[in-house]
């Protein structure tokens, strides 16, 4: 490995410890319970919005229907721990395991295609879902909302430190996982895709195979995001599958810096509590701030927070002596 893989790594970790350290540190300084709420919810986005990264930053994949995998893997969690009486702890892996048989299922059908073409099949998909979920009355409950499961911890006085505690244990494991499965051979085959599939194909990747395998990933991670999100809000809506939730994990990970991972998670955490903070002021200022945000990152900071810092990172070549004449 070469030198500049290894700093880059070691970087990487240091971001991840001092992150992690900030999150410790902020439940005793915290003035009130919104605050942790907020990142509680924060923290959940995160890993929504790393589980997209893992799609589009590893893998190439253009999909504007995560939030199907988010929203069935609430649901999921929801109803099948109320139906069949289980403890909300299997929330997460219930959610996980529907979101991922999810993307095997809008995979196969649309893998074939490329570019924009799949982002607006993903689309389809989700939008499906979102229309199935507000007239299945009899299961979901529709516009009401799905709200006869049980969360995690019952109220008291320390709800919401309970809750962010699980959720910064949650975030470290599930990131582990991540920087794990990146630099395996899992992690390789996906940048192979995203560089250039038809060298892949000639490599000995099975190109369809990969491309579905991501999606089963990348919807596992939203999956049990949606979980953690239902057995926490205890409440899941339609709203969750809709597109704009899409747009916000998408602008997370554009902010963060795509294919890093680390970059995603915590712009959505940022993102997300200055859009709470700006919440107060009217709901307008936060999605306007946001779509401003994103269109500046876009046109002069394309490859996000992680891209700028990796390139300051870079050590500048000395401009070379002119010959003597």
């Amino acid at each position: 490995m070469s030198t500049g893989a290894k700093s880059g790594q070691y970087a990487s970790v240091i971001a991840a410890l001092a992150a992690l350290a900030v999150m410790l540190a902020i439940p005793p300084a915290a003035p009130n319970d919104f605050l942790l709420h907020t990142l509680c919810v924060a923290m959940i986005y995160a890993v929504l919005a790393a589980s997209w990264d893992l799609l589009f930053g590893f893998a190439g994949l253009i999909s504007f229907g995560h939030a199907a995998f988010f929203g069935l893997g609430a649901y999921a969690a929801a109803i099948v721990t109320y139906q069949a009486g289980l403890s909300p702890w299997w929330g997460p892996l219930i959610g996980g395991i529907a979101a991922m048989l999810l993307g095997l299922l809008i995979g196969l059908p649309t893998l074939r295609l490329k570019a924009v073409f799949l982002a607006l099949a993903t689309l389809a998909f989700a939008e499906s879902l979102r229309v199935v979920a507000t007239n299945w009355h009899s299961v979901t409950r529709g516009t009401l909302g799905f709200n006869a499961h049980r969360t995690f911890f019952k109220l008291s006085g320390e709800t919401h430190l309970s809750y962010y505690m699980l959720l910064v244990a949650s975030i470290v494991l599930i990131g582990a996982i991540y920087w794990i499965a990146c630099r395996t051979r899992f992690g390789l085959v996906l940048r192979a895709l995203r560089s250039d599939e038809i060298r892949a194909d000639a490599l000995g990747i099975h190109v369809v195979r990969a491309k579905i395998l991501a999606f089963m990933v990348g919807g596992f991670f939203a999956g049990v995001a949606g979980g953690l999100y239902a057995h926490y809000v205890g409440l899941v809506s339609p709203t969750e599958l809709g597109p704009s939730m899409t747009m916000l994990v998408i602008a997370m990970a554009t902010i963060g810096g795509t294919g890093t991972i680390l970059g995603p998670a915590i712009a959505a955490l940022l993102i997300y509590v200055a859009a709470e903070l700006l919440r107060l002021a009217g709901s307008v200022y936060s999605q306007v701030a946001i779509g401003v945000l994103l269109m500046g990152f876009v046109l002069f900071l394309p490859d996000g927070v992680a891209g700028w810092l990796r390139r300051r990172r870079r050590p500048r070549s000395l401009p070379t002596e002119s010959a003597a004449p």
